[in-house]
């Protein structure tokens, strides 16, 4: 079993591409798309239309759920441009992909002819879109979660007989092996490299998640002998066409993230 994940595409249409043709010299036997794969200011509509012509399995974000559902007045100028983009088409597409909190998901009762019996899938963690799994946020950065942290955050949800869990949310590249035979991955951003974000939190109000590269990422997930081994891949492509891109339709921000894998210091 060979599977390929993907997260967080972010309407970043060269990095996604540049990422299908690396996939297609790695006999992977099926594509897991983790969520947030159009909101921002740059390609929506020409990646929902490459994405609806591949055979992937699509989990929903955060994003498809508030481009879906939020008042276009309270969504953020990323989901405000990617919704005023969007047909109706495109929306009954969104809309078909797995909800992140659905229990099937975490048991492996969605597309086990596909995957197995022993992975499950979420978008942020099994009971929030919006929650990291891996990472805390501290100050105006996001360390790696505390075993202790994770197992609250799965909140039981995720049964013993799963030996894989993907997750997206943090854009952030990285695998944790829990209980000895669980192993959770987090494939990082396929399209947007770094961002910040004002969500509140415990220990931090403020925090920044920088990679430190332009490069798209995405995993590989490989069983043998029973265990699941990860690689997490780095893939560069024409980022300077997607920050000029971001530039011209003034989102700074996201032009320097997309040049550097930084954010901005004011």
């Amino acid at each position: 079993m060979r599977l390929a994940f993907v997260s967080d595409i972010h309407g970043n249409l060269a990095a996604l591409d540049a990422v299908i043709a690396d996939m297609s010299h790695r006999k992977i036997q099926c594509v897991v798309n983790l969520g947030d794969s159009l909101s921002g200011p740059l390609l929506p509509v020409e990646t929902a239309d490459r994405l609806q012509n591949l055979p992937w399995l699509h989990v929903a974000g955060n994003h498809e759920r508030q481009v879906l559902r939020l008042p276009i007045e309270r969504q953020n100028l990323s989901d405000a441009y990617t919704s005023g983009q969007l047909n109706p088409l495109v929306k009954n597409w969104l809309a078909s992909h797995a909800d992140s909190v659905d229990p099937r998901l975490h048991t492996a009762q969605i597309w086990p002819e596909q995957l197995g019996h022993d992975v499950a899938l979420c978008h942020g963690s099994p009971r929030s879109d919006i929650e990291y799994l891996l990472e805390t946020p501290e100050g105006e950065a996001a360390r790696l979660a505390s075993a202790a942290e994770i197992e609250e955050r799965l909140e039981g949800r995720i049964p013993e007989h799963i030996s894989l869990l993907a997750c997206g949310h943090s854009h952030f590249p990285r695998s944790v092996r829990l209980r000895a035979r669980l192993l959770i991955i987090n494939p990082g951003s396929v399209g947007l490299p770094a961002y910040d974000d004002d969500h509140p939190y415990p220990f931090s109000q403020f925090h920044r998640i920088e990679n430190g590269s332009p490069d798209a990422r995405y995993a590989v997930v490989e069983k043998s002998e029973g265990h699941w081994r990860c690689e997490l891949i780095s893939v560069p492509y024409d980022h300077e066409s997607m920050a000029l891109l971001a530039q011209e339709r003034d989102r700074p921000d996201w032009a320097h993230a997309l040049r550097t894998g930084w954010m901005p210091r004011v």
